[in-house]
C-alpha cells in the first residue's frame, strides 16, 4: 500500500525543513566579500511551474546562496529553454549551462555500469537507491561518465514506476503485445521482459505520445506522471513497482574549475543535500499528493492478484541476472557492483528517510573535490 500525504510529510520531515531554510548547516550572516556573486545556471525539462521547480530546486537555490552567504546563487531555465532536454550532455561541454539532466539511460550503450541502477529489487526505495548511488560513483561510474567538460553533479534514484494505461491490466497476460512509452535503457528491457513493445520516448514526449494514442501505456514513478501530466490523464494506474530508475544531473568542468575551493566544497555539500531533498519530495510527498490528484480525476488504481505478483517477480529477478551476467562477460565489475549496492542497501535499512536527509545536511558525501 503507498504511504499517503499525511506519512509522507512525517517522513519528508528534514528534507521540508532543509528547503524552508530550518536547518541549521545555512548560515544566515550576510557575507563580507565583495566580488559579486557566481551564477550557476541550471537547466531542465519541467515547466517553471512544475511541482518539482516550485518545490524542490526554487527553494534549493535559495538553500544554496544561504550556504555560500550569497557568493554562489543558481538561476533555472526551465521548459527546454537552454537546450533540448536530450542534450544536456553537449550543453555542458560547450558552455550552454551549468548543470542539467545528463540521463544515462538515454544513452545506455555508452554508460552500461549505470545501468545497474536501475535494476529490479536493487533497492527498497528511492532515498537508499539515492544514498547508494552516490556511495558507489567514485569506485564504479566516474570513470564510464566523465569525459571532457562533463562531471558528475549528483544522482538520485525516482520512485518506483508504474504503467499508466488506456486499458486495464489484471494479469500479466493482459500485457502482451501492449505499447509501452518507457526511458531507453533497463526500463525498456523490462517492458521487453512482460512481453510488450517499449518505445522510447523522453519526458515531454509522453503526454502527447498517450494521449494521441500512439502508446497503450506509460511507465512512469507517480511524482514524475504528475509532472508531465500522464497521471491525470490515464484511465487506469497499474502497480507494478519493480524498479527505479536513476536521473542523473551533470556538471560543467569549466565551472567547477571557476570556483575558489572553498565554494567548490559548498556546491559539494549542496548537491548532496539536494539529491536527497529531491528524491524524498518529488517521489515521496509529490507521489503522494499526485496519487490524490489522479483518483480525483478518475484515474482507477488496479494491483495484480498475488500469483501474478509472484509470476513478475520471478521474471524480474531474471532479468536482472541476465543483465549483470551480460556485463561481467564484457570485462565489467558487475557482480562486485551489484554485490556491494545490495550490501549497503541492507545496511541502510535501518535508517529511515528522515536520518539519510540528516547525514546528507550533516556528513555529506564528497563527489566533487578541489582537485576535480
Amino acid at each position: 500500500m503507498p504511504n499517503s500525504v499525511k506519512q509522507e510529510l512525517m517522513r519528508c520531515a528534514a528534507a521540508r525543513a532543509w528547503l524552508s531554510s530550518e536547518a541549521g548547516q545555512t548560515p544566515a550572516e550576510p557575507s563580507t566579500h565583495a566580488a559579486p556573486p557566481v551564477v550557476m545556471r541550471v537547466s531542465a525539462h519541467p515547466s517553471a511551474d512544475a511541482y518539482v521547480v516550485r518545490e524542490v530546486f526554487d527553494p534549493s537555490f535559495s538553500a544554496l546562496r544561504r550556504m555560500s552567504r550569497g557568493r554562489l546563487v543558481a538561476e533555472g531555465h526551465w521548459g527546454e529553454s537552454a537546450h533540448p532536454a536530450a542534450e544536456g550532455f553537449e550543453a555542458l561541454a560547450d558552455g550552454r549551462t551549468d548543470l542539467a539532466p545528463c540521463y544515462t539511460n538515454w544513452r545506455a550503450d555508452d554508460y552500461p555500469m549505470a545501468q545497474l541502477l536501475a535494476l529490479p529489487g536493487l533497492f527498497p526505495n528511492s532515498e537508499i537507491g539515492t544514498e547508494v548511488a552516490e556511495r558507489l560513483y567514485a569506485k564504479y561510474l566516474r570513470t564510464e561518465f566523465e569525459r571532457p567538460g562533463l562531471l558528475m553533479g549528483r544522482l538520485k534514484a525516482t520512485g518506483a514506476y508504474h504503467l499508466f494505461s488506456h486499458k486495464p491490466v489484471r494479469r500479466l497476460a493482459d500485457l502482451r503485445g501492449m505499447s509501452i512509452a518507457v526511458n531507453a535503457g533497463l526500463d525498456s528491457r523490462i517492458a521487453t521482459a512482460l512481453d510488450a513493445t517499449p518505445v522510447a520516448l523522453s519526458s515531454v514526449e509522453l503526454l502527447p505520445a498517450f494521449l494521441a494514442g500512439r502508446v497503450d501505456a506509460v511507465s512512469l514513478a507517480d511524482g514524475s506522471a504528475d509532472v508531465f501530466g500522464v497521471g491525470a490523464k490515464a484511465p487506469y494506474r497499474i502497480e507494478m513497482g519493480v524498479s527505479m530508475m536513476n536521473m542523473e544531473f551533470g556538471l560543467s568542468a569549466a565551472f567547477l574549475q571557476r570556483l575558489e575551493p572553498g565554494l567548490q566544497a559548498i556546491l559539494n555539500d549542496w548537491l548532496r543535500a539536494e539529491a536527497q531533498a529531491e528524491t524524498q519530495i518529488l517521489y515521496g510527498l509529490g507521489g503522494a499528493l499526485a496519487r490524490e490528484r489522479f483518483a480525483a480525476a478518475g484515474c482507477a488504481f488496479l494491483e495484480l492478484p498475488t500469483h501474478e505478483r509472484m509470476a513478475l517477480d520471478e521474471r524480474m529477478a531474471d532479468l536482472a541476472d541476465r543483465t549483470t551476467r551480460e556485463l561481467d562477460r564484457r570485462s565489467l565489475p558487475a557482480s562486485r557492483f551489484v554485490a556491494e549496492a545490495r550490501e549497503l542497501a541492507r545496511g541502510l535499512a535501518g535508517k529511515d528517510a528522515n536520518q539519510l536527509m540528516r547525514d546528507a545536511i550533516e556528513r555529506p558525501l564528497r563527489l566533487l573535490s578541489p582537485a576535480d
